[in-house]
C-alpha cells in the first residue's frame, strides 16, 4: 500500500464520531424517545475507559480489582487535568481531556455553564462509598441523573467501541470518543439546562475514569448467581 492509499483509507475522526452518537442515541432510544442524561452518561463513560485505556495501568477488560470499585491514578488525573493542579478551566493544559472538551464546547455553551472545576475533580473522592454499586454519586437533582448504570454502559458499549471505533489506534480513538462526547452535548444542548449537561459529563468522566470497570469473568460470575435462583 503507498502512502497516499494509507491516509485514504484511514477513517476520518468525523466520520467514525458520527458513527459512535448514532450508535448511543440508537441503543437508549425507548418508546418515549431519547432522555439527554442516559446519552450523556454512556458517552461519558465510554470517555472515561478511554482514559484508563491510555493510562494503559491495567485491562479494561481483565483485571483483579473489585468492578465498580474506587481506582485512584495520578496518571488518570494528568490524562484529565494536566500534570498540575489548578481551578481555573482556561488554565488547564491544552493536551488535557477536559481543556480539549472545554476549547469545543466554547463556542456552543457560555463559561458560566460549566461547573467549578475544582468541585468536579473533589466530587468522586469525598463521595466514594457513598452509592449503590456500579453507580455514582451526582450533584445534580434527583431528577436529572441517568437511569443507566455508568458500569453497566461502559461494559454494554464495550464491544463496539473495540470493533467499529478503535481501528487506527488508542491515541486516535481517544480524539474520537472526546470529539462524540462534544457532539451530543452540542446537538442536545436545547434539551437538557447546560449547567446540568455539563456537570454531568465532567463528574461521570472523572469518576468512571478511577473506577474499575466491568470484566467478562465478574459478568460471567454475576449471570452464574442468577442463574442459580
Amino acid at each position: 500500500m503507498g502512502i497516499f492509499d494509507f491516509f485514504n483509507s484511514k477513517p476520518s475522526v468525523q466520520k467514525l464520531t458520527n458513527k459512535l452518537v448514532e450508535h448511543i442515541f440508537t441503543i437508549i432510544q425507548t418508546e418515549k424517545g431519547v432522555r439527554v442524561e442516559d446519552a450523556i452518561c454512556v458517552i461519558a463513560t465510554i470517555v472515561a475507559e478511554r482514559c484508563i485505556k491510555i493510562a494503559d495501568e491495567f485491562s479494561i477488560d481483565n483485571h483483579e480489582f473489585e468492578p465498580g470499585s474506587p481506582v485512584f491514578s495520578e496518571k488518570i488525573n494528568e490524562i484529565l487535568f494536566g500534570p498540575k493542579n489548578t481551578e481555573e478551566w482556561d488554565d488547564l493544559p491544552t493536551e488535557s481531556v477536559f481543556r480539549q472538551m472545554k476549547l469545543k464546547l466554547n463556542s456552543h455553551f457560555k463559561s458560566d455553564f460549566f461547573p467549578p472545576l475544582v468541585n468536579t475533580i473533589e466530587s468522586f473522592a469525598k463521595n466514594v462509598g457513598e452509592t449503590e454499586w456500579g453507580n455514582l454519586k451526582l450533584s445534580v437533582s434527583e431528577d436529572n441523573r441517568p437511569f443507566i448504570l455508568p458500569l453497566q454502559a461502559g461494559y454494554e458499549t464495550r464491544a463496539f467501541v473495540e470493533r467499529e471505533i478503535n481501528i487506527v489506534d488508542d491515541e486516535y480513538t481517544l480524539r474520537v470518543v472526546i470529539n462524540a462526547m462534544c457532539s451530543v452535548l452540542i446537538v442536545t444542548r436545547k434539551a437538557l439546562e447546560p449547567l446540568t449537561a455539563l456537570t454531568l459529563t465532567f463528574e461521570i468522566i472523572n469518576g468512571m475514569s478511577k473506577t474499575a470497570t466491568m470484566t467478562h469473568k465478574k459478568m460471567a460470575e454475576l449471570q452464574a448467581e442468577v442463574d442459580k435462583k
